[in-house]
């Protein structure tokens, strides 16, 4: 520094401003570059080989500053959404040969509509030896709401967030007549005696009807039970022993509202026909002939076989 100074001084004056301003410059320069040494050295950050992944994207490989997660993210330009997921803590400082791998997850609401079959229902009814369709049924209709969670592009998990009815569904309803106390039916009545071809003068039930001699020989056309007198009939095997039916709309010379009572059975007398007992086949206690309109409703249902004795 004295070498400087004697040649400062030994300078020719001209130059003596120049050298001043040289030796300052050359001072402050020096004093730059070992400061900027010294504050790179401080600031050094070792650099990592690491592999990242980013969502369904293929792995690629990264030589990035040793740094936390969320830095090495920054640096790689990789930006996060509010779902999405890292396989390692933020605050992780990565090494080398890390493997960070970013899980991308979004939601959304979709909605299903299915389809609620129509059931059948089986019921019984008044409407003897009738099935009748009482209500004709649909199918239903209910729209489902799901939230659908995806992880790179697959899905992880589905959450049903409400069901609301499109449409109601509705049962087919079936009724089918069934032998019981004011059950009813339309039909036929026809007249026989205890003469006819194949008879024996005794019905099914064991009650005697003798063309000669009438109902249990009562020389009438009706058979005493319960304190009350009832004309006999011939029905259905349906309809059990002892059970008394109601009949309007016949034109026989009998009450207009008649009560008769199943005693017998015949091999024609089906479903809703109907044979009344009148001793002879000629007709010996009534006249009138066949109806086919003829209003038949049951007052009470019949024990069976042995309901007289």
């Amino acid at each position: 520094m004295n070498k400087i100074k004697q040649a400062v001084i030994k300078a020719d004056p001209r130059l003596k401003g120049l050298l001043v301003v040289m030796i300052a410059y050359i001072g402050i320069m020096t004093t730059m570059l070992v400061s900027g040494a010294t504050s790179q050295i401080d600031h050094y950050q070792e650099t990592v080989a690491i592999e990242v992944q980013d969502g369904s994207d293929e792995q690629k490989d990264y030589l990035v500053r040793q740094n936390t997660v969320r830095k090495v993210l920054n640096e790689l330009n990789i930006h996060l959404n509010q779902n999405d997921t890292v396989n390692k803590d933020f605050n992780y400082i990565v090494q080398n040969k890390d493997y960070l791998k970013i899980n991308r997850v979004s939601k959304e609401n979709i909605d299903e509509v299915v389809t609620t079959p129509s059931s059948t229902i089986n019921t019984t009814g008044l409407h003897l030896f009738t099935t009748e369709v009482r209500q004709q049924g649909s199918n239903g209709q209910v729209k489902n709401t799901y939230q659908v969670t995806y992880q790179n592009g697959q899905i992880v998990s589905k959450q049903l967030v409400s069901s609301t009815v499109v449409s109601p569904v509705s049962d087919t309803i079936i009724e089918t007549g069934v032998v019981q106390p004011g059950a009813y039916f339309t039909g036929k009545l026809t007249t026989y005696g205890g003469d006819c071809a194949g008879g024996s003068g005794i019905g099914a039930s064991g009650v005697s009807l003798s063309p000669t001699t009438g109902v249990q020989g009562s020389n009438t056309a009706k058979l005493r039970f319960n304190g009350q007198s009832y004309y006999c009939l011939a029905a259905d095997p349906s309809i059990p022993f002892g059970t008394i039916i109601e009949i309007r709309n016949h034109n026989l010379s009998i009450e207009p509202v008649a009560y008769g009572i199943v005693v017998d059975r015949g091999g024609a007398i089906k479903k809703n026909h109907i044979d009344i007992f009148n001793g002879t086949e000629a007709g010996k206690y009534f006249k009138g002939g066949s109806s086919n309109q003829t209003e038949f409703k049951i007052i009470s249902v019949g024990s069976g076989k042995n309901f007289w004795k």
